[in-house]
Order: structure tokens, then C-alpha cells, then sequence
């Protein structure tokens, strides 16, 4: 079967190419776009698979060059969807709520860290000749800052790309990032502009199966780059 021709078959099965009805599309995106039936535009599969490829050569290259990569979706059903990859390449996420001034007021973010280090170190000394009332205290502060910051608590520089899930949506963190002059790859529908995205795919962002697809796929290719740099194995990416 011809490449072209078995994702072609794949992704309409998986509804990656079902985009919004053609009354909200951007105007940025028409290029995008294959054609539209009667209630939605449909993106052109050819247009995500060259898409597609170019982010996953990216990403296989910064994580060979020792890159962190920052995960972002906030949307009911991607929540897990990010936890899940984020954490097999073991980078950091965001899925509950973006943090606003985290990348543009990275000394506000430090400080949170250190307060949090500094629970911890609280914690391991006195915790255990606390009443049970303070001992809760203490708990739901963690609760608290873990549900607003998770895994990026564990971060010590400002990541190198970000991964963001509905661009529409993490608008702020797609703004920060912006500003901040990170690598930004974007999973964006066709209500949305593309504009501020270094690599765009333009997919349904709405279902899970498509964007645990994608991410799938861009996950192999940041491991691959892990691997490759674990072994100490040259990596040619100019070539690839």
C-alpha cells in the first residue's frame, strides 16, 4: 500500500482530520485545510504527516542535544494524555492549570520552588511531633502548590521547547513561550492561528485518541534522541 495512502486511511479513521465547522475557522489556517463537507473542514492528511516528521526530526535532535521539553494541556480529556508521555521521557507537565508569569517571571516560579523545598525540609524535621490538625496543614500546602506547579517544581532552568496541546486554549502559555524565546510545536485545530508556532500540526485537538496518537509518535522520536545520547551513539540529525 502506498505511504501516503495508508495515512491517509489512518487518520480519517481516527477523526485527526476532523476540524471545526468552517464558520470558525481561522483565516491562517485555510492552508491547511483539504475541504470542507457540510458541517466540518477537513485537514489535509498529506500536510500532518510533512508535519508531523519535521517536528519528530526536531524533537529526536533536542533531546540527543540534552533538551528539556515542557508538556501543556489542560483539557479534560488530555489531561492523563500528558501526564502519561510526559512522564515516560520523564519531562515536565502541566495539566492542571498554566501558572501565569511561569516562563516571563521565572523568579516568581524559583521562589515557589524554594518554598516548597523548604516545606519539605520542615516537614522531614518536625512532622512527626506534630497535632494531626497541623500535620493536615502542611498537607494540603503540598496539595496545593503540587496541583498548581506538579512536575515543573522539579525543573531548574527554563525548558528549551514546549509541547502544547490546543494552542487555542493555553493561549498564555503560548504567549509566554512566545516572549521567552522557546522551540514552540503546537497541536492546533483549525479555530486557531498558527502564527507564533515553530512547528505546527494541525490536527483535531478535541479527541483524545487524536492527540494521544500524535503525542505517541512525538514521544518515540524524544526517546530516540534519549537513547541515542545514553549511548553516546553520533547522531547525524542533518542527515536524517
Amino acid at each position: 500500500m502506498n505511504i501516503k495512502k495508508k495515512y491517509f486511511k489512518l487518520f480519517f479513521r481516527n477523526k485527526i482530520v476532523l476540524g471545526h465547522s468552517s464558520i470558525y475557522r481561522n483565516p491562517k489556517m485555510s492552508k491547511y485545510i483539504l475541504f470542507k463537507n457540510k458541517k466540518f473542514d477537513i485537514i489535509n492528511p498529506i500536510k500532518i504527516l510533512k508535519l508531523k516528521n519535521e517536528t519528530k526530526k526536531f524533537l529526536t535532535k533536542l533531546a540527543y542535544q540534552g533538551g528539556r521539553i515542557l508538556f501543556v494541556g489542560t483539557k479534560k480529556q488530555v489531561k492523563e494524555i500528558i501526564e502519561k508521555f510526559a512522564n515516560k521521557v520523564k519531562m515536565p507537565y502541566i495539566n492542571y492549570k498554566w501558572p501565569a508569569g511561569l516562563l516571563t517571571n521565572i523568579n516568581n516560579t524559583r521562589l515557589s520552588i524554594k518554598n516548597k523545598n523548604l516545606l519539605i525540609k520542615q516537614k522531614k524535621k518536625i512532622f512527626k511531633y506534630l497535632s494531626k490538625k497541623d500535620k493536615n496543614l502542611i498537607n494540603r500546602k503540598f496539595k496545593k502548590i503540587n496541583k498548581k506547579f506538579g512536575t515543573i517544581l522539579n525543573m531548574n532552568k527554563v525548558p528549551d521547547a514546549i509541547i502544547i496541546v490546543d494552542v487555542k486554549k493555553e493561549i498564555i502559555a503560548l504567549n509566554e513561550a512566545y516572549k521567552s524565546s522557546l522551540y514552540i510545536i503546537g497541536l492546533v485545530d483549525t479555530d486557531s492561528n498558527p502564527d507564533k508556532i515553530d512547528y505546527p500540526i494541525p490536527i483535531n485537538d478535541d479527541l483524545s485518541k487524536s492527540v494521544n496518537y500524535i503525542l505517541k509518535d512525538l514521544t518515540k522520536s524524544i526517546l530516540k534522541g534519549l537513547r541515542l545520547r545514553k549511548k553516546k551513539i553520533i547522531y547525524d540529525y542533518k542527515k536524517k
